[in-house]
């Protein structure tokens, strides 16, 4: 279920698309949504590769989160691939997946031949290394060939630029985002979280991920949602990230590592969770013995409406908690 041990894997060149893909650099525009002078469409993704594409894509298949993001400000994808799974989770939000064409379910599945069956006009994937597509990097040389590709950040920027950065490519699409009820939501979650860091400023969180039979702590200034909790006020221990800089991978006897007073568990992986609970290891960290381990939501939609939800929970978990005795 969790991500990250793939996006290490993550290392295809990126190919020349048959539509025009700019080379790398800022394309100068004329309008407010982004358009080129001629009403072109035009996008620097975060792998910094222009794509400039006549008129506004009709036909777009997006990575799962990155279609309910653009699904939540207002475009409706028309392909959609990635996790699909019969119960919908927090990971694809509001998508209707009854509305789109699948053309694949899980990690690693990608129908080439129905995606080339939609005449697509763009796809939407994420990126972690800045390079590569995130889930369509072992088909992306043939994707490319069909039609251009955005890679949208997964990790560098803070929650707020990462649904602002969906919100302008929804507007390029066409659609006209109205996320005010939404937004005033997750603003009042923000203000909540604020409050407890001025009330309790010494609180600190942890969150970490597990697969494989280790623990991997966040390092908290990648993940976007951790990255504004920190820049709200909320303390993070420092990890040593291995070159990816993205988790600090350890053993399960080094869980304890960082002292936390609040430990947020990846929500991916609800088996992997199941069974650090049973162990005794897991059950004497501060966090959990005392009732303060919750559930952390990465890689959620970039939208207000998903992120409202989120902050939400976590400003309940950081008001309810306490700074524990330190040894």
């Amino acid at each position: 279920m969790n991500r990250r041990l793939r996006m290490g894997t993550i290392a295809a060149a990126v190919a020349a698309a048959t539509m025009t893909l700019a080379a790398c650099g800022t394309s100068s525009t004329d309008s407010d949504d982004g358009r080129g002078p001629d009403g072109s469409f035009v996008h620097e993704d975060a792998r910094g590769k222009t794509v400039e594409i006549d008129g506004t894509p009709k036909t777009v298949v997006a990575q799962a989160s990155a279609a309910a993001a653009l699904w939540d400000n207002g475009f409706k994808v028309d392909g959609v691939y990635g996790d699909l799974p019969e119960t919908p989770n927090y990971l694809i939000g509001n998508l209707d997946v009854a509305e789109t064409k699948v053309v694949g379910k899980v990690w690693g599945d990608f129908n080439l031949e129905e995606y080339a069956a939609m005449n697509p006009d763009l796809l939407v994937d994420m990126t972690a290394d800045k390079k590569t597509l995130w889930y369509a990097a072992e088909v992306e040389d043939q994707v490319e060939k069909l039609a251009p590709t955005i890679g949208m950040p997964l990790t560098g920027l803070s929650v707020i630029e990462q649904i602002e950065a969906f919100q302008e490519l929804a507007k390029k699409l066409g659609a006209t985002p109205d996320v005010a009820d939404a937004k005033a939501d997750f603003e009042d979650a923000v203000g909540r979280i604020k409050a407890v860091v001025r009330k309790n400023p010494d609180l600190t969180v942890l969150a970490m991920s597990t697969y494989g039979g280790q623990a991997h702590f966040a390092n908290a200034p990648e993940h976007p949602d951790l990255a504004y909790l920190a820049e709200l006020g909320v303390k993070f221990p420092t990890v040593k990230p291995d070159e990816q800089g993205i988790f600090e991978p350890v053993s399960l006897e080094n869980i304890g590592k960082y002292r936390a007073d609040v430990l947020l568990v990846d929500a991916r992986d609800p088996s992997g969770l199941k069974d650090l609970e049973t162990k005794d290891i897991f059950k004497r960290l501060p966090a959990v013995a005392e009732g303060q381990q919750d559930l952390w939501y990465p890689a959620a939609p970039y939208s207000y409406e998903a992120y409202a939800k989120i902050f939400s929970g976590y400003a309940d978990q950081l008001e309810s908690a306490r700074v524990l005795q330190r040894s």
